[in-house]
C-alpha cells in the first residue's frame, strides 16, 4: 500500500474550525445586527472596527460592557439577526466540498465558536452543516472563552484525543490563535479574514490557507491518540 511521505505535511487526527469569518461570511451579519440593536436602543453604533474587534468573544461578554442596556441589546440583536441568517450570510467558497474530502481521508471534524448554542445551530440549519461534524463546542459549553484554550480542550475530550499536537484549529482572529496556542493545537489562519493580516502572522499561525480546498493537501491523516 502507498503511504505519503511528505514531510511538509501536518500529521493529524482532527480538524476543528471557528464559524463566524471562517466557515460562514456571517460579518455582514454581526455588523448589521450590531448596527440595528445599537441604534434602537442606543441612538447611536460603534464603528465597523470596534465591532469587528469583538467577534470571537460571546455577545454576553460585548453586551455586558453597556451595563443597564446590555439585555435589551442583546434582546434586539437576536431577534433582528435570527430571521436574516440565511439572507445575509454566506458559505465561504468550497466549504462543503473540503470538509466531505477531509471526512472521506478520515478526520474528524468540529466547531468550536464563541457563539451562543442557539446562534450556532441556525447557523448550522440554514446552511445544512449538522452531518458534517462530529463535535460542536458553542459558548454555553464552557466558563471560558477564547482566547483561553477550554474551548479547545473540551473538544479533544469529546473526540477522545489526548494529543493536540493532532488537532489543527482553523480561524480568522487573533483570539482564535491564541487559543490554538494555548491549547498546543496547530493553527491555520484563512487568507479570507477580514482581520489584520499583519496581526495574525505575527503570532506565526502554522500556515495560511488562501482557499478552503488548499487545506486537505498540507495535512496527512493519522490514528487519534
Amino acid at each position: 500500500m502507498m503511504t505519503d511521505k511528505n514531510p511538509d505535511k501536518l500529521d493529524l487526527s482532527a480538524v476543528l474550525f471557528d464559524m463566524d469569518g471562517t466557515l460562514i461570511n456571517t460579518i455582514p451579519l454581526i455588523l448589521a445586527s450590531h448596527q440595528y440593536a445599537f441604534n434602537k436602543i442606543m441612538g447611536w453604533a460603534p464603528t465597523e472596527q470596534e465591532i469587528l474587534a469583538t467577534i470571537g468573544e460571546p455577545l454576553l461578554t460585548t453586551f455586558s460592557r453597556y451595563g443597564e442596556h446590555g439585555d435589551e441589546l442583546m434582546a434586539e440583536y437576536i431577534d433582528w439577526s435570527v430571521p436574516r441568517t440565511a439572507s445575509h450570510s454566506a458559505l465561504f467558497d468550497g466549504m462543503l466540498h473540503m470538509l466531505e474530502v477531509l471526512r472521506s481521508r478520515g478526520f474528524y471534524t468540529g466547531i468550536v465558536t464563541a457563539r451562543r448554542c442557539d446562534g450556532m445551530q441556525v447557523c448550522l440549519d440554514a446552511f445544512d452543516l449538522s452531518d458534517l461534524f462530529d463535535v460542536a463546542i458553542c459558548a454555553e459549553d464552557t466558563l471560558r472563552h477564547k482566547p483561553h484554550p477550554e474551548p479547545l480542550l473540551l473538544a479533544m475530550e469529546r473526540l477522545g484525543i489526548t494529543r493536540p499536537d493532532q488537532v489543527l484549529y482553523v480561524g480568522d482572529t487573533t483570539r482564535d490563535l491564541e487559543s490554538a496556542i494555548s491549547a498546543g493545537c496547530h493553527f491555520a489562519a484563512v487568507g479570507w479574514t477580514a482581520m489584520n493580516r499583519e496581526e495574525i502572522d505575527r503570532l506565526s499561525p502554522s500556515f495560511w490557507i488562501e482557499q478552503a480546498g488548499e487545506l486537505p493537501d498540507k495535512i496527512r491523516f493519522v490514528k487519534p491518540v
